[in-house]
């Protein structure tokens, strides 16, 4: 277990903690088995996993696959109250205490009320009679949440012993060996930030929060299977990251400067133009110049910029310069922005 502390230099009552989880990667990678086109990262894994999990796992696993696109990663919202980062026994043992009522409201990302959730276990035809919520919202959802309230009890012992099958395969032992490297790096990245707790956080998930607290305690724990999610998980007082750290972490703030300069170099209805023209097919200055009724001096400051830029490719035969779209990068482009301006969506 790699795992730090250090006394925020400004309120000594906040304390960060920075670690690796045998908790969370098993649920991460137990996720990743169940929803695999949400979990690309981890696909290498599965069919080992696959030869290490029981039967009756397969079939539940089928079985809820059918049901629903959800994919176990609501187990991680017990940590909150239980902490059990370490001890997937003791994290299991303490669940298994609760009601299915209190198990029900912290699966269900504490969205619903608790009374509500209690009518429901108790009659879950009376889900009809509370207003439509996102979590039932259509036919399909619906018939979901009934089948899982219906069979609670039988679905609560499942998913543990799938749980615990997967916290013991060797796969993800293996991985996690093979991986202490990448946890280590990952964590003394995160630690070198000098960054007040809050604003690490939301370094680390991308974006800014719509809801805060005065948290005393800040958990940052990589996850290999994780890759490439970023969950955020608090209450008044605590806040965990959990972030795969398959992948590099980026500040958007540095990706939005980048992407500022490459659009100030589009910014131009000449330039555009151009960009549109040699799309298609190589082009020299002269000729570029006459099509948009422009000097060639002002197409060789265009054309410089966008080259600057690397939206175009020059390429020199004989005495005269002929230019082309650099299709890559501007796929690649395209790909950054979109990835940019929907990071949030995953």
């Amino acid at each position: 277990m790699a795992s730090e502390r250090e006394e925020n230099q400004i309120s000594s009552e906040i304390v960060v903690d920075y670690f690796h989880s045998t908790v969370v990667e098993a649920i991460a990678l137990l996720s990743s088995y169940v929803n695999p086109t949400k979990h690309e990262y981890a696909e290498s894994t599965h069919d080992k996993l696959s030869l290490e999990l029981s039967k009756e796992a397969k079939q539940f696993i089928q079985e809820w696959q059918e049901k629903t696109d959800w994919d176990f990663m609501e187990i991680l919202n017990f940590l909150l109250p239980f902490p059990y980062f370490h001890h997937i026994n003791q994290f299991l043992d303490v669940i298994s205490s609760l009601s299915h009522t209190e198990y029900l409201y912290h699966f269900l990302w504490e969205d619903v009320p608790s009374n509500q959730i209690e009518a429901m276990v108790d009659s879950p035809a009376s889900i009809d009679t509370f207003d439509t919520h996102i979590l039932w919202e259509t036919k399909e959802k619906k018939e979901f949440i009934v089948w899982l309230f219906t069979n609670i009890k039988v679905i609560r012992k499942k998913i543990a012993k799938i749980l615990i099958e997967v916290s013991q395969a060797k796969i993800l032992h293996e991985s996690m060996d093979q991986n202490l490297a990448m946890f280590e790096t990952s964590i003394q990245e995160i630690k070198s930030l000098k960054m007040e707790p809050l604003n690490k956080a939301q370094y680390v998930m991308g974006k800014t929060f719509r809801r805060t607290s005065l948290y005393k305690m800040y958990y940052f724990i990589p996850s290999y299977f994780f890759t490439p999610h970023r969950i955020r998980l608090f209450n008044s007082d605590v806040c965990f990251v959990i972030y795969g750290c398959g992948e590099t972490l980026s500040d958007t703030r540095d990706t939005s400067v980048e992407l500022e300069v490459k659009f100030k170099a589009l910014a131009d209805r000449n330039r555009l133009m151009i960009l549109h023209l040699l799309s298609g097919r190589k082009e020299y200055g002269a000729k570029l110049a006459e099509f948009l009724g422009i000097t060639t001096a002002t197409v060789s400051h265009h054309l410089e910029i966008l080259k600057k830029a690397g939206f175009i490719k020059e390429e020199k035969v004989g005495n005269i310069k002929y230019f082309s779209c650099n299709k890559v990068y501007t796929d690649e482009f395209l790909a950054s922005f979109t990835e940019f301006i929907y990071l949030n969506e995953g």
